[in-house]
């Protein structure tokens, strides 16, 4: 039975980010706190939960368009939304998460020059200093997609055969791949790759800041990880 509620979406948006902030590393959160406060509740928090609609949130898309706010920043802001309205309905504020009637908006291609030999080095060493070279080198060099390799379960995965099953795809691991995953601590979890913060496979978003924070250790300009991916298979690391 649904709850009554007289919550607006300020009002709810800011229990959820409280209640959940714990969870998060600081740059998670920083990156949570931005979106809602200064793009989320300046635009839609005055608007009740239960008046939130698939066009109400459509026209808050466009809004922020029209304020030049990046295609990208609006993709997360829809993903956050998403997560956030999720909960709402698991907790019978609202009969269902409008967010997932709306279109996902698209995140633009980033346009940026390879790097060379040596800066994907300086990446792959600022990975293993961060304690995820396994993650980061099975993406790049298998070719999965990243919502296949933060699913990557044991079942999928052969090491003494070299190669990964996922789905419909066989791809084969080359020696460092295999040597890497091999050294992998066995745990109760039926994933291979943990976020050791959380003790849980990655979600998209903390992939994504994940190869962030990378990028940043190894003081390197932002090349999005499927670019990343392409150049390390067409040379072959």
């Amino acid at each position: 039975m649904q709850k009554e509620n007289t919550l607006t979406v300020e009002q709810w948006c800011g229990q959820w980010f409280t209640a959940n902030r714990h969870k998060w590393n600081g740059n998670t959160e920083g990156g949570y706190r931005n979106l809602i406060y200064s793009h989320i509740l300046p635009s839609i928090g005055s608007v009740a939960l239960s008046d939130l609609t698939e066009q109400t949130i459509t026209d808050f898309y466009d809004t922020l368009r029209s304020q030049r706010l990046s295609a990208r920043s609006v993709w997360c802001v829809h993903l956050l939304l998403r997560r956030c309205m999720d909960e709402a309905a698991r907790e019978q504020f609202i009969p269902y998460n409008p967010v997932r009637l709306c279109q996902e908006p698209k995140a633009e291609e980033y346009k940026t020059a390879p790097l060379r030999l040596g800066q994907i080095q300086r990446y792959l060493n600022a990975a293993e200093q961060l304690g995820v070279l396994p993650a980061i080198y099975t993406g790049l060099s298998s070719g999965l997609r990243q919502c296949e390799l933060i699913t990557l379960s044991w079942a999928d995965f052969h090491v003494r055969y070299r190669y990964i099953l996922k789905g419909q795809r066989l791809l084969i691991l080359n020696d460092k791949t295999a040597l890497l995953l091999e050294q992998i601590p066995e745990t109760a979890s039926s994933y291979v790759f943990l976020n050791h913060k959380t003790e849980a496979p990655y979600k998209l978003h903390e992939f994504y800041y994940l190869h962030k924070k990378i990028l940043k250790q190894a003081r390197l300009p932002w090349v999005a990880f499927r670019d990343l991916q392409r150049q390390c298979m067409e040379v072959g690391i």
